[in-house]
């Protein structure tokens, strides 16, 4: 698809800022949330920035709500992530850090876009996953708690929901014309080790120059975004093949999902 209005969170760096190039140089008008500000020269008319911190949730619910007034999207990337921090870490709503930024403020988000969007205008959802979402619990679990807190099992998690995110928004709006689907990008280089030591982010700095570039990551995303045949829920690698996620236990599923929208009805309304 050419054209339209894209939404990038995380899209001041690495894969993001990769992300915001190519779909300015399609004509899309794009705005991009982050941390720090940048500009994108050529592009002042067509690109806008908002900074916001995804470990606030009110914060959260009141740019994207402020956002919503100016632009109805086609595409949302759900990109912005962290790695873990080392100790067990909760934001200002009281919930472990990892949980909230990489997947319960995208899962506020993008209600809040579908919740303003018009009913019938089509929309695109992407959310970046890793290769370890394969070693998530399969038995969601709200969050994690500081006495089982574990860094990579925190990760792996947080990107395990995130991708059934997309299984869960299709199913809650089923009269849409919604398309969400997960994309693992296998391992690249980029700045998502911010919260990590002095020597976790020295060995990852020599390692970088070895790992696949962000831009090709980008590319394949995009590719897939220009498809419009893509299957609702699925899991899509480098290569565009596709997995998807084992059944989960309703009984279980359903907890969760009562667990997470409780968090985030606040916010929506």
């Amino acid at each position: 698809m050419e054209g339209g209005k894209i939404l990038i969170t995380g899209g001041t760096s690495g894969l993001g800022l990769e992300l915001v190039k190519i779909f300015l140089r399609e004509g899309y008008i794009v705005v991009a949330t982050g941390r720090n500000p940048i500009c994108m020269p050529g592009y002042e008319s067509e690109f806008s920035f908002y900074r916001v911190d995804f470990s606030d949730l009110r914060q959260t619910s009141l740019l994207i709500k402020d956002i919503c007034l100016k632009h109805e999207f086609d595409c949302v990337v759900n990109n912005a992530g962290i790695l873990s921090p080392p100790d067990f870490t909760v934001t200002k709503d009281g919930i472990e850090y990892t949980f909230q930024v990489n997947f319960l403020a995208h899962l506020l988000i993008n209600e809040i876009i579908l919740r303003k969007q018009t009913i019938n205008r089509s929309m695109k959802i992407c959310a970046i996953t890793s290769p370890v979402y394969k070693l998530a619990e399969k038995e969601e679990r709200f969050h994690h708690e500081s006495k089982d807190y574990k860094p990579l099992k925190a990760y792996s998690d947080s990107k395990y929901c995130l991708a059934q995110m997309c299984i869960e928004l299709s199913d809650r709006y089923p009269d849409r014309k919604l398309y969400c689907f997960s994309f693992n990008p296998g391992v690249f280089s980029s700045g998502i080790y911010r919260m990590q030591n002095s020597l976790f982010r020295l060995l990852y700095s020599i390692a970088a120059p070895f790992m696949r570039k962000p831009a090709d990551a980008a590319e394949a995303i995009a590719s897939i975004m220009r498809q419009n045949n893509f299957t609702n829920g699925a899991v899509y690698n480098f290569r565009k093949r596709t997995k998807y996620l084992q059944d989960i236990d309703s009984s279980v599923s359903d907890v969760f999902w009562s667990n997470c929208y409780e968090k985030i009805n606040a916010y929506l309304c």
